[in-house]
C-alpha cells in the first residue's frame, strides 16, 4: 500500500501493519535521515475523502517522540518531508 524512500537508499515497501489503520517503516541509522519520501503504491487507494497522516518517531528520554510531518491522499499520493533534528 505504501512505499518509503530515503536519499541514497533502496526504496522500502516493507511497511509493518501495527494496527488496522497504522503502518510503520523501520529506518536504520535514522539519525542521518534529512528527508523522507512517502508514497502510495497505487494498489490500494484511501476511502473517498480520507488520507493518511505521516509521522516520524524517534527515541528520547522518557519514551518515543512522534513528529507530524504531513499527509498523503489519493489526490496527493506522494510527498517529500524534511526531518528536523531527531535528538
Amino acid at each position: 500500500m505504501f512505499g518509503c524512500l530515503v536519499a541514497g537508499r533502496l526504496v522500502q515497501t516493507d511497511a509493518v501493519q501495527v494496527s488496522a489503520d497504522k503502518f510503520v517503516f523501520n529506518l536504520p541509522d535514522y539519525e542521518s535521515v534529512n528527508h523522507v519520501v512517502v508514497f502510495m503504491l497505487g494498489t490500494v487507494p484511501f476511502p473517498d475523502g480520507m488520507g493518511g497522516a505521516v509521522y516520524f518517531s524517534f527515541p528520547a528520554a522518557g519514551g518515543q517522540v512522534w513528529q507530524l510531518l504531513g499527509f498523503i491522499t489519493n489526490d496527493k499520493p506522494s510527498a517529500i518531508f524534511k526531518i528536523s533534528g531527531g535528538n
